[in-house]
């Protein structure tokens, strides 16, 4: 399985585990302390239910604005005086507050440096110890003063802009000393300028930390980017971060990502945030660099490079852990429940060793690891308990290693307890789960494996969306119980009926770059209407204030009986169903006024039924589910569902496509000989076990999957080839039409939709944008290494950047001869300078029945920070402040237009795939998804880049043929042009035909009249 992993940093943790600090309290009662340097009035306000010690003050919040940016709190500790210039008094004084309540306390908030002593001022002060401090959550500066004086200490934390009123919370007659006075004693006591960050910027940024890491920490990967990116945004903005903070955020972002599956972006957010880290002399940092990068092989199934990554881990968190104890750390700590920060990310680290280890087939070393992890989180309940069930997880995956079925169901159910408890039934939950089903089907359990997905898929149904629920891992154990159990069956009646509980299994893993470009569009919808972006901002909040209800009320239920509030517990109940209520309402009305957007951002499942109805005689619609070590393969047809096992995981397959593809590169000038062996051995292994249904078909719709995104089934060879020729071999295009679908859910809704005007144009065509392109020198980053370097975080795309990709001015005479053979007007051609965004936004765009790109497409990886695929067209000359017309027209840009086309053409290098390197696949399915959302019903697109003069020839006999077949299908004339060029020797090489595939719906065009298109 692929090992999907949550941020595993303490300060995540801490943020989840911990009953927040108070936010938000209005500042009209309470004692005036003055103002921040930043001029937010400050105040003291009392801490709620926290009592202090008999004869002190009672504990006291800062609250600068509507911020709570601190605290003041008072201990006693006999034998104490006040400071004085004597170093040995102040040794005393810094050892006495290392040992007491106040400083504990301040550890599990802060890591803190060395003292530095403040001189008493004139006016009757006394020397003060300050602290230059930074906080766990988000590693922003916080200073802390101490006061001494006869038998107590007085201890005030605050922003390094609150100095002032930190300064009047410990009685100091500094607080009167002018500002600039005050900022040069900063200065002093960090040695170095500090930033003076604003209250309401640093509480933004604390939410959005803790909604991402909440978020993550259940699941909602696309709610965890969208804080992270912002956070990312503040800090790199007004904040000013410094490059240690941001590349924290960096690193929370990366591994968020790479939850997600997409290794490339996540490997360029890493690239950017590493060297930062490097750069410090902070363990702290480097281990818990070490730490992500192994958490991010585990993502990646990387065990080679992740096994060594997470015993440097482990072993620097040891010795952090040893060198860094709690100074009242003694013979009874472990009674106690005292677990030092180092500890707790020791437990974490190993956890993440034990699960290398297990991966890497080292049973022994990953058992050792995984139970010292259990050991130290057992030993306190502050530390975060999904730490503890990610564990006992582990364990129980190493119990079935060892063949102790019985160890490991004990280990997986209290594991699925506990995260019932913490997460409710929730993605986290269902992930236990799956791991426990996946150890019933290790044991050839089958009926055991269906029944505990069928809970699972209970529970997935009850969720708002299942998107990111499920990964193809997750469900290979399913899918291999329902093949094993259907081939002990007679009935057909309920073979079909486990293979259609197949079919609804498949639908819940979904491309991570299609969710992507989804959201994107749906975002930039909602922007579009003030209402709809309203009600979504409400639904998120609720969803942030529940997730975060529920963790805080799982810590609540993990303290000990003489700890608990049964007060905090009863609120934090209503809050959450509260919560839930407003939740529900929101959707509903979403749903109600606005129902485009509900279905585009939230697609429901399709029913077999209505797709089996949906299909012609002789169509069938292939699927997959591409495992890391074995995938299974799915048609379905008029008669109903067949599941099949490919006996090959993704690297496997990846591998095959990649050597395929490789013979299909153009390499000194010359064409590499196509092995039509491994094009039939690939065929073998993908369809052999559907080799009889498939003999009745003949249109193939496939839903592309992981590697196989990457190609083009035409050029799969169904015989054995023996000594054929090229022209002579037996294609699948021979013998079946093959088109394309981003999803089932797009396949039914095309083939659902109405009937629609027909456009009065026939061509719209964008081509040769204007590039100047680049010549490098050596040792110069190349335009597109520029352009993997560059992180937009959605801003517009610099000219230079697109200006300096290589022009193309071949796909000028392609379009002319494209507008020839329709017989469009040479003024429907948008070629060079004129090729821009503002032009095409200015078209009326639902009047044309054909659009065309011939251009540049840049896909996710090649954006670095930008998940979305996008064309190129003219860059403008003036540097512009928004994406509408930056020469990048990107996916969820392009589900915002207005189209009415039968077709759109994307004749442009990487518009389908890059030879797995970004890839190409996955990132065309989200475009297809932009465009079919737009109003397209069929998407033309190349695998690689062809000759001008073949591509005109089979867009020249592709249009012919749709002119002659008077309604046909564009997969059929594509499938006619491909068999003419393969006719001939010249170009039966499938470089020349086989890039082009078509995405639609399949179905037969409107007849067009013999006056809109002219015969050659």
């Amino acid at each position: 399985m692929k090992f999907i992993v949550f941020l595993a940093s303490w300060t995540a943790a801490l943020a989840a585990s911990l009953p927040a600090m108070a936010a938000d309290i209005p500042a009209a009662s309470g004692v005036t302390l003055g103002a921040t340097l930043n001029g937010e009035a400050c105040t003291a306000q009392p801490l709620k239910n926290v009592a202090g010690e008999p004869g002190l003050a009672a504990p006291q919040s800062l609250v600068c604005g509507p911020n709570t940016e601190g605290s003041v709190v008072q201990a006693h500790v006999a034998g104490l005086m006040a400071a004085t210039a004597d170093p040995a008094s102040r040794a005393l004084i810094e050892k006495r507050f290392q040992q007491s309540a106040p400083y504990l306390a301040l550890q599990q908030r802060m890591t803190c440096k060395a003292a530095v002593w403040i001189d008493g001022a004139a006016a009757g002060g006394v020397p003060l110890m300050a602290l230059p401090c930074s906080l766990r959550e988000g590693d922003w500066p916080q200073l802390v003063l101490v006061a001494a004086d006869a038998n107590r200490l007085i201890v005030a934390d605050g922003t390094p802009a609150a100095l002032p009123a930190l300064l009047a919370m410990v009685k100091s007659p500094k607080a009167a000393d002018s500002a600039e006075i005050q900022k040069a004693l900063l200065v002093k006591i960090w040695g170095g300028p500090v930033q003076l960050t604003r209250g309401d910027d640093m509480a933004r940024l604390t939410r959005l930390l803790r909604a991402g890491r909440t978020a993550n920490g259940i699941g909602r990967f696309s709610d965890a980017e969208a804080a992270f990116r912002e956070a990312l945004d503040l800090e790199t903005g007004p904040l000013k971060a410094n490059d240690q903070l941001i590349a924290a955020t960096l690193l929370d972002l990366a591994l968020n990502v790479s939850n997600q599956g997409r290794a490339d972006e996540a490997a360029a957010l890493f690239r950017r945030a590493t060297p930062m880290f490097q750069a410090t002399s902070d363990e702290v940092r480097r281990a818990r660099l070490a730490t992500y990068l192994a958490l991010n092989a585990a993502n990646a199934a990387d065990y080679k490079q992740g096994l060594p990554l997470s015993r440097d881990a482990s072993e620097s968190w040891r010795k952090l852990a040893e060198a860094r104890q709690s100074p009242s750390s003694g013979p009874g700590d472990a009674a106690n429940n005292v677990v030092t920060r180092e500890q707790g990310e020791l437990a974490n680290a190993l956890n993440i060793q034990a699960l290398m280890e297990l991966r890497s087939d080292n049973l022994i070393q990953a058992y050792a690891a995984a139970s010292e992890a259990l050991l130290i989180l057992n030993k306190s309940d502050k530390l975060p308990r999904w730490w503890k069930a990610d564990t006992l997880v582990v364990l129980g995956e190493i119990s079935v290693g060892q063949g102790r079925l019985s160890a490991a169901e004990t280990y997986f159910n209290a594991a699925i307890k506990l995260r019932r408890q913490l997460f409710g039934d929730g993605a986290p939950t269902i992930r236990a789960m799956a791991a426990l089903a996946r150890a019933y089907q290790h044991e050839n359990m089958g009926t055991s494996t269906i029944v505990t997905y069928r809970e699972m898929f209970k529970l997935a149904r009850a969720l708002p969306s299942t998107s990111g629920v499920f990964t193809a891992d997750m469900l290979i154990p399913f899918a291999a119980a329902i093949v094993d159990t259907a081939e002990t069956l007679t009935d057909p009646v309920a073979k079909r009926g486990l293979y259609a509980e197949a079919f609804d299994a498949f639908q819940l893993v979904q491309s991570p770059l299609v969710d992507k470009t989804i959201a994107q569009a749906a975002a930039r919808l909602s922007t579009q209407d003030p209402e709809i972006g309203k009600l979504i901002g409400t639904l998120q909040d609720r969803q942030r204030d529940n997730d975060f209800a529920r963790v805080k009320l799982a810590y609540q239920q993990s303290l000990g009986d003489n700890e608990r509030s049964g007060t905090a517990e009863a609120a934090l109940k209503v809050e959450i169903a509260d919560n839930l209520a407003a939740i529900a309402a929101t959707q509903a009305t979403l749903s109600a006024k606005y129902p485009a957007y509900d279905n585009f951002a939230t697609p429901t499942a399709v029913n077999l039924d209505q797709l089996r109805n949906s299909l012609k005689p002789g169509e069938g619609v292939l699927s997959f589910l591409v495992g890391r070590n074995q995938s299974f393969a799915q048609l379905v047809t008029r008669d109903g569902a067949v599941v099949a096992a490919v006996p090959e995981g993704e690297n496997a397959l990846r591998e095959a496509v990649t050597s395929i593809r490789r013979t299909l590169e153009i390499q000194g000038g010359a064409i590499n000989e196509f092995n039509l062996g491994e094009a039939n051995q690939l065929y073998d292994l993908l369809l052999a076990g559907l080799k009889l249904p498939l003999a009745d078909l003949d249109h193939l719709v496939v839903v592309p999957a992981g590697p196989l995104s990457n190609l083009p089934f035409g050029l799969l060879v169904a015989t054995a080839p023996g000594s054929a020729s090229y022209a002579q071999a037996d294609w699948l295009v021979r013998t079946k039409t093959v088109s394309y679908t981003p999803s089932l859910q797009a396949l039914t809704a095309l083939r659902a939709a109405k009937q629609r005007p027909v456009p009065n144009q026939m061509l719209l065509a964008f081509g040769d944008p204007a590039l100047v392109g680049h010549v490098e020198k050596p040792g110069e980053v190349s335009p597109m290494a520029a352009l993997a370097n560059n992180c937009r975080q959605g801003g517009p795309m610099p000219a230079a950047l697109l200006s300096a990709l290589a022009p193309l001015p071949d796909t000028a005479r392609e379009l002319r001869v494209v507008a020839a053979t329709l017989g469009a007007s040479p003024n429907s051609l948008f070629l060079g300078p004129n090729a821009t965004e503002e032009n095409l936004r200015k078209q009326t765009l639902d009047d044309y029945r054909v659009i065309y790109f011939a251009t540049h497409g840049l896909l996710p990886g090649e954006l670095r920070c930008q998940a979305e695929p996008g064309l190129v067209l003219t860059p403008p000359a003036i540097a512009q402040r928004s994406t509408a017309m930056d020469g990048l027209l990107e996916s969820s840009e392009i589900a915002s237009l207005r189209l009415n086309a039968d077709l759109v053409v994307l004749s442009a290098c990487n518009t389908a795939a890059s030879g797995g390197r970004f890839g190409g696949g996955e990132a065309l399915s989200g475009l297809a998804e932009a465009f079919f959302h737009a109003g397209a019903r069929n998407l033309l697109v190349t695998h690689w880049q062809v000759p001008s003069a073949a591509t005109a020839e089979l867009m020249s006999g592709l249009f012919t043929s749709l002119r002659a077949s008077e309604g046909g299908s564009v997969g059929d004339a594509l499938r006619v042009a491909q068999n003419s060029l393969i006719a001939k020797e010249k170009t039966a090489h499938p470089f020349f035909w086989a890039a082009f595939v078509v995405i639609g719906d399949g179905l037969g065009l409107p007849v067009v009249g013999q006056a809109q298109i002219a015969k050659r």
